[in-house]
């Protein structure tokens, strides 16, 4: 359901039919085109040590962190807040701005959507083809990854790249106790929101960088320079 919604927003914006499918793969993969890979290098080593250890440092972590309970009933929080309501606002609250002229808003609101959509697609793929069982229903084959921790992800990794790590730092300490949150109600194991987390992360921040990468080629221009004394190229860009 996540899924549909975000592609039928994407699909809807009049941005959309200005792409090619050119435009789509590049944005697709820049979670390694860009500085984003290193995250995603050490995200997926992390997740796989995870993974080969869990029987001795997944399980009793998780059993552990169920006992305590640590959140409480705070947890429903990191539920909602999973469930891609930072990303509408700030998607929502760019689209405002950019009515009232705000140069940037418009590529904002389109990045954050764009960053949730991608990342979504690449867990529920993922989550529809490994099939892990959830640690309190083994009848829910759809642990791996976590979808609430890749939203939440998405958001922090969107905000950290575009607004510097005032805001980023706040984004990110939300998408954490996100994730946690899901541990702590035995909904995911660690690799399950470490693989999300790594996930969305990757997108909010690749797809920023990548955003730049396209107002950098737009806004330089090679102009020729000819005249009695002088013949060579003078390069244009706005900063």
């Amino acid at each position: 359901m996540k899924t549909l919604i975000f592609i039928i927003t994407l699909l809807l914006s009049s941005q959309t039919w200005a792409w090619g499918l050119k435009d789509l793969g590049e944005e697709m993969a820049s979670p390694v085109t860009t500085d984003a890979k290193y995250v995603l290098y050490g995200g997926a080593a992390l997740t796989l040590t995870f993974v080969i250890f869990e029987d001795a440092v997944v399980d009793p972590f998780q059993e552990k962190q169920v006992r305590n309970d640590t959140l409480g009933d705070a947890s429903r929080w990191g539920d909602w807040m999973g469930q891609m309501i930072p990303n509408i606002l700030y998607a929502g609250g760019m689209g405002i701005a950019s009515y009232f002229h705000d140069p940037k808003a418009y590529d904002r609101a389109m990045g954050m959507i764009k960053a949730t959509a991608y990342s979504t697609i690449v867990t529920s793929a993922l989550k529809y083809t490994i099939r892990e069982p959830r640690p309190n229903a083994a009848n829910e084959k759809n642990s791996f990854p976590s979808g609430h921790s890749t939203t939440a992800f998405a958001f922090s990794g969107y905000v950290a790249a575009e607004h510097g790590w005032g805001w980023g730092s706040a984004a990110l300490l939300l998408s954490t106790f996100t994730a946690y949150s899901r541990i702590n109600d035995n909904r995911h194991y660690l690799h399950d929101v470490m693989a999300g987390a790594t996930i969305g992360w990757v997108y909010g921040w690749g797809i920023s960088r990548h955003q730049r990468q396209q107002r950098d080629k737009e806004t330089a221009i090679v102009l020729p320079l000819l005249d009695s004394k002088t013949a060579g190229l003078a390069l244009y860009k706005e900063f």
